[in-house]
Order: structure tokens, then C-alpha cells, then sequence
């Protein structure tokens, strides 16, 4: 079926389940339309009746490329089953539990499917609640980080919440824990980025970082899962592209969190260290690093005290502190595929980038800009102590 075919069927389901009468619907604008990697963003302007009288919502509707090798490899069926199950399933629950408003943390949801040539979700459009994209450069400033950060606190207090008040949610296979060998798609991606990039290091004084990285592949992604302290139920790919953030007075107030194809049982730290690290150039991350970590926990740790739980007993500052150390090397290999894609590099991969890089000039300043990007990011685990050259435990 043709996108549009596909999205009269959605719509008609919508309507049925809402019990909406004389619909109708059109495209904003169709130039708004925007495709990602594994989902095609349309928005809507949905408008009819029900029992209360006229109806009208400007809504998102999320559905899967057309791309049969995404079929035939899993891909779609992870993917769409995580996020479906975060909107049907987590975000009614942390609805219920929560003492704080979710209405700007989140989307609503108003219809999601997972079923097998039936992927769909179709959530409000928060842009037309005051929220917009991040319009500056590669990188997000400190004011937007922290924002972040905050959002992200709160998701991870959420989880922390209902692991507390609910001891079995239903369908919790399908938030699975990544590890070495599943999902494998994704693990043949990270593997393969670093392998098709360790020669631009050779002549560096890490290139041995990058040896074992790839040499202890398998132990360091199921570390993630076995050494952590605590799993939850976390975004998993967390970046600017993600986020939609509220301003007052031209700066951030709040941040909307989207996509959650990745969410799994993960560990905190994993989470925030990955968003810090493709977020924040290398020297804003510096400067505010331990800033960044300690807006984090102080916000999770009043989400926890306001439901009235125990965040030492929970998850305390020193588990998260010993988690980042915990989760340094999996962070690691997580951006180096990203900034890799970012950057136009991965050109044959099962991932690849949208727009790959020119050979010629622009490939060359390009791979140097990436390779100091991930120097930075090794010499800054040794400074935090949690790479020791020559080492691995």
C-alpha cells in the first residue's frame, strides 16, 4: 500500500476507537513530512464529531519506510513492538502513578498498532502545543542539555516508580535487555562501524582503545545488562533529533522526549552518558560535565521523594556513579556509530547514513572532525578515570 492508502485504513481505526463521526482530514503541510531512518513523520489535521460535539486534533501519524529489507531482517517488528508497547502499555501506567504532569514530557498517544504490515502510531503533534525542534548547530548548548537531562531524570523516576507499585506489567519480553547477540541487526551495526573505522587511529596514541573496544565487543555491550545496578526502562537513543523542547523568553524551559523505538530495560547511567556524549561538544562537556550528572540525579532523586520513595535505597548517587564507569565502553561504541552516521560515514552498513560524505575534500576534513570527536571522548574517560590505558577489566 502507498502511504496515503495506509493512512486512510489507520485513520478509519482511529475514528472507531474514539467514536468520531463525519471525519475528515488533510495534510498541513506536506513539505513538514519528515522520514528517518525507520519511520515517515506525517501531520495531520484530523476533524469530526462525537458526543460531545466537534472534534478537531492536529495530530502525528508514525508509520514504518517502505523498505522490505527492514521486514526481512526484524528490524520493523523490534522496533515498532517497543514503541507501541511504551505508548499502550508504560506511559497509561506512569499516567496512573504519577504526582506530577506528564503532559510536556511526553506526547499523547491516541492509537498505536504493532501487528505485523499494520505498524502505526498517531500521537499529538507537541508542536502545536509550543514545542519545536532544536534549531541550532551539531551540538546542543548547556541550557538545553540540562532541560534534557531533567526530562530524562523524570522517564527514568517513572520506571523506578512503577517497578515499585506493579510487580508484573505484561509483555515484558519485549523490553528485553540488549545484549552481545539480540537485537542482532543492531550489534552487526555497532561491531561493523567500529571495524570500518579503527584504521583512521592508527596513528594515534589510542589506537589500542579501539583494539580492545572491538576485541571485547561481546563482554562489554552484556556487561551493560549483568554489572549495572539497576535496569529501568530507558530511552535508549536519546539526542537532539528526540527531543522538542518549550521556550519562555528564548531560552529552554522544557523538553518533550520522542521516539522510543529503543526503549528497553537499561541501565540510567547508560542513557545519560550516551546523551551527554553526543550532545555536547567536547568543551562545554568538559566544563560542565559533573554539573550535567549532578542535574540529572537531583532531579531524579526528588521524582523518587515525591512518591514517596527512598532514592538512596532506590538507586543512589554512588550506584549511579560507579554505573557510569560501568557503562563508559558501551557508550563509547553507541557514539561512535552515531557520529559516524551523522557524519556521512557509514556508507555500507545495514545502518547508513542519509547522506553520505563526498570522497575528496570534504570526506577528508570530515573523517578528521570525527576522529577528534572520539579522541576527545577517550582522553575524557581517562581523565574521569574510567578507561586506564593498557587495561581492561
Amino acid at each position: 500500500m502507498t502511504h496515503e492508502e495506509r493512512l486512510t485504513v489507520t485513520l478509519k481505526k482511529l475514528v472507531e476507537k474514539l467514536e468520531i463521526k463525519n471525519y475528515e482530514y488533510h495534510f498541513r503541510n506536506i513539505q513538514e513530512t519528515i522520514e528517518n531512518y525507520f519511520g515517515i513523520l506525517i501531520p495531520i489535521t484530523l476533524k469530526g464529531e462525537n458526543k460531545n460535539g466537534d472534534w478537531l486534533k492536529e495530530l502525528i501519524v508514525k508509520m514504518p519506510p517502505n523498505q522490505a529489507i527492514l521486514r526481512e531482517l526484524g528490524v520493523i517488528k523490534v522496533l515498532y513492538g517497543s514503541e507501541v508497547f511504551v505508548y499502550n502499555v508504560l506511559i497509561p501506567y506512569y499516567r496512573r502513578l504519577s504526582k506530577i504532569d506528564l503532559n510536556q514530557l511526553f506526547p499523547k498517544c491516541y492509537y498505536a498498532d504493532s501487528t505485523l504490515n499494520n505498524e502505526v502510531i498517531v500521537m499529538k503533534d507537541m508542536c502545536k502545543e509550543g514545542f519545536q525542534r532544536f534549531s541550532g548547530d551539531r551540538f546542543l548548548d548547556a541550557d538545553h542539555i540540562i532541560v534534557s537531562l531533567k526530562s530524562l531524570a523524570q522517564f527514568h523516576g517513572l520506571s523506578m516508580i512503577l517497578q515499585y507499585n506493579v510487580k508484573n506489567i505484561g509483555d515484558e519480553e519485549i523490553m528485553t535487555p540488549y545484549i552481545s547477540s539480540y537485537p542482532r541487526q543492531l550489534m552487526v551495526a555497532l561491531k561493523d562501524s567500529l571495524r570500518n573505522h579503527i584504521n583512521i587511529f592508527k596513528d594515534t596514541d589510542y589506537e589500542g582503545f579501539y583494539s580492545m573496544i572491538l576485541t571485547n565487543f561481546d563482554h562489554i555491550v552484556d556487561n551493560n545488562t549483568y554489572k549495572a545496578s539497576r535496569l529501568v526502562y530507558g530511552h535508549g537513543d536519546l539526542w537532539k533529533e528526540n527531543i522538542l523542547f518549550k521556550y519562555e523568553d528564548n531560552k529552554p524551559i522544557s523538553a518533550c522526549m520522542l521516539d522510543f523505538q529503543t526503549t528497553r530495560l537499561l541501565c540510567p547511567a547508560q542513557d545519560v552518558l550516551i546523551f551527554i556524549l553526543t550532545s555536547a561538544e567536547t568543551k562545554v562537556r568538559r566544563k560542565c560535565y559533573e554539573f550535567f550528572l549532578s542535574t540529572y540525579y537531583d532531579c531524579l532523586q526528588q521524582t523518587l521523594s515525591q512518591h514517596s520513595l527512598d532514592p538512596e535505597t532506590t538507586y543512589s548517587r554512588s550506584d549511579f556513579n560507579r554505573d557510569l564507569k560501568t557503562v563508559a565502553f558501551y557508550s563509547f561504541i553507541a557514539s561512535n556509530l552515531a557520529f559516524a552516521l551523522w557524519l556521512g560515514l557509514e556508507e555500507k552498513a545495514i545502518i547508513q547514513s542519509k547522506n553520505i560524505c563526498e570522497e575528496g575534500t570534504e570526506k577528508n576534513s570530515t573523517t578528521l572532525y570525527y576522529k577528534q570527536i572520539m579522541l576527545d571522548i577517550i582522553q575524557d574517560f581517562v581523565n574521569l578515570g574510567y578507561y586506564v590505558p593498557k587495561s581492561f577489566e
